[in-house]
């Protein structure tokens, strides 16, 4: 599965430099980044887990709404499916997260970085060592979060993220559980230039 996501955004990537040589004539009447371009999107995104030999598996909707043409809110969650691996650690840990992000534009594409403070509900698989089985927590975590979006039409764009997640699960365990994940997610999403249609 890793090599088929890096080939998938290899390959986007790829398309998306094309598409940018080929229509910079036009681009001037896409949105990419303004005041209340509202963008949203739904993907099935693989979560590498850096202190295990884990890959957990997430549905991940975003919503992101831009002050100006700098600054953009995103908010996003993350449903947790399962592990990949027949051992999972992790029994829950869907996440719920939100922060501002900064963007460098050029014609149709939009580099962002941000960070998002949030919160996960975590269990993990209980250890045979333990009696009872862990409790589902509340725990905060943060995530550091980069990505790469090409407006092709008013209201669509392709989009490839990566996202840095730390958290740490505390009890039952004496030492606590890391849960540090790297999310690579791409797909199409949507927009809405609201401020334009205002204007119309």
């Amino acid at each position: 599965l890793r090599r088929m996501v890096m080939r998938f955004a290899g390959a986007l990537l790829y398309l998306t430099a094309l598409s940018a040589i080929g229509q910079e004539s036009t681009y001037k009447g896409v949105p990419v980044a303004e005041p209340l371009l509202v963008r949203g999107s739904v993907a099935i995104s693989p979560g590498f887990m850096l202190q295990h030999p884990v890959t957990n598996i997430y549905v991940v909707g975003k919503l992101e709404v831009f002050t100006d043409k700098r600054i953009s809110l995103r908010g996003e969650g993350l449903w947790y499916i399962d592990s990949q691996q027949r051992t999972p650690v992790l029994q829950q840990n869907s996440q719920l997260a939100f922060g501002p992000f900064y963007h460098f534009t050029s014609k149709r594409l939009d580099l962002c970085i941000g960070f998002e403070p949030g919160v996960a509900f975590s269990r993990p698989v209980q250890d045979t060592t333990f009696l009872e089985p862990a409790p589902l927590r509340a725990i905060p975590n943060m995530a550091l979060c980069a990505g790469l979006t090409y407006s092709i039409w008013d209201y669509f764009q392709f989009f490839v993220d990566a996202r840095y997640v730390h958290a740490r699960y505390t009890g039952p365990y004496s030492n606590g559980l890391p849960l540090d994940e790297v999310l690579l997610g791409a797909g199409l999403g949507w927009q809405v230039p609201v401020k334009r249609l205002i204007k119309k």
